[in-house]
């Protein structure tokens, strides 16, 4: 286990943001017979309530560049000052390049401003901050920028509830810096290879190879792609879509995140009554609940150990503490807050962090007529669809724009 005290670092401040549309599950009665007694037990139980989903052409990469000018504009941050760009995804825009430097370009930073890439998943901002607080420990850079974005609900069949009703989208920035005051902060991070596939894109990458000069292998595609299975728990799901085993992610969860807590807590030389605040990655109310129990806290102190950012927003992965330390109250006390995140790899990271003097904005709606990064012609107008509008349509405006963008790049025709 990796164990670290850093005492020259700070966090400045936190900008999330979330997309302004929301599903409420009750609108969602169809998929569950029209029975809203089971609705209701499944929000007292699971926490399933409201999540906010991005429109089906948002990247990841628009909501971190919304929240960092965001950020940049309500710190009023000397964007020449940042020294390293840090960008946590799951969902790059490319393979290659990383999207961080096209986020580099979007923002304006410096050239002397280092930026890179970090697939990492639930555990992506405590773990963002765990490697952006060694770099400015070790004296090599003094500011750095720390992006997490996630749209897992993009692409999603809103038919698989094993999955839909889970996951909401957010976009979060985070400045770090160098502090000539003390301040500690405790951090001890784990890893669990073994469950490299309970949460996984088995089809996503190099080991589904696909050679695109091939036919068969787009039939074979095509084939997969109606393809249905009845998975363990009794759920339908595509075979080409993102794949959760439940029991495995619970059981990990229950057993491993609670031990990675308290070995945070004795590492720090502190106890529970200690910790102001429990700040735990909102996979659903239950497991918030649980493991806070298991580490030793009062799961049905709501203040303490909160979860209505998951009742209201959705797991929305590596943004889920941003969102749930934007949601405390202004009087609520920040001088050892105790947040723990844990998901796909398996990963869990966990830190005792002081947040007393850090600037955390509210959550901030995002738009998508408030899109600063396009790089296609006319999408402006593509991105206002209006609403009637279906996201097959939308999403094939966009693919036309980026299609056409790219014929007219390769051919010489665009010399920006």
């Amino acid at each position: 286990m990796s164990k670290a005290v850093f005492n020259c670092v700070k966090i400045t401040g936190i900008s999330t943001v979330v997309p302004e549309k929301e599903i409420n599950i009750y609108d969602e009665a169809q998929y569950y017979d029209n029975n809203i007694k089971k609705i209701d037990r499944m929000r007292k139980m699971v926490g399933f309530y409201k999540r906010r989903v991005s429109e089906i052409t948002t990247n990841p990469s628009d909501l971190a560049i919304f929240a960092a000018q965001n950020l940049i504009q309500e710190l009023n941050i000397d964007k020449s000052s940042i020294d390293a760009l840090i960008y946590v995804v799951q969902q790059p825009d490319v393979i290659s390049p990383a999207t961080a430097y096209y986020i580099h370009d979007k923002l304006g930073l410096s050239p002397e401003c280092i930026a890179t890439d970090i697939n990492q998943g639930c555990p992506g901002w405590v773990w963002g901050l765990y490697l952006v607080s060694s770099l400015i420990q070790s004296g090599v850079h003094k500011k750095v920028l720390l992006l997490n974005a996630s749209t897992p609900s993009v692409g999603t069949d809103i038919t698989n509830r094993n999955i839909a009703p889970i996951f909401g989208d957010a976009g979060t920035a985070t400045l770090i810096e160098y502090s000539e005051e003390p301040i500690n902060s405790y951090f001890a991070v784990k890893t669990f290879g073994s469950g490299f596939e309970s949460i996984i894109f088995p089809f996503s990458g190099t080991r589904f190879r696909m050679d695109y000069n091939n036919d068969e292998d787009f039939e074979l595609l095509s084939k997969l792609r109606k393809e249905k299975l009845t998975l363990a728990n009794g759920y339908e799901s595509r075979l080409l879509y993102n794949y959760l085993n439940g029991a495995e992610v619970f059981d990990f969860t229950i057993k491993k995140v609670p031990e990675n807590i308290i070995e945070v807590l004795n590492f720090a030389n502190m106890k529970q009554e200690d910790i102001d605040v429990l700040c735990l990655h909102q996979a659903n109310k239950q497991i918030v609940q649980a493991v806070a129990q298991a580490a030793g806290f009062d799961e049905t102190d709501e203040i303490k150990v909160p979860y209505k950012a998951f009742e209201n927003y959705g797991n929305n992965t590596m943004c889920s503490i941003p969102t749930t330390l934007a949601l405390l109250d202004d009087n609520t006390p920040r001088n050892k807050i105790l947040c723990s995140a844990f998901g796909n790899g398996f990963a869990s990271a966990s830190a005792v962090l002081n947040l007393q003097n850090t600037r955390i904005l509210k959550l901030k709606d995002y738009k998508v007529s408030e899109i600063h990064s396009n790089d296609e012609e006319n999408t402006a107008e593509d991105f206002q669809e209006s609403s009637q509008n279906s996201d097959r349509i939308k999403l094939k405006k966009y693919r036309e724009n980026y299609i056409n963008y790219w014929r007219r790049k390769m051919k010489g025709e665009i010399n920006e």
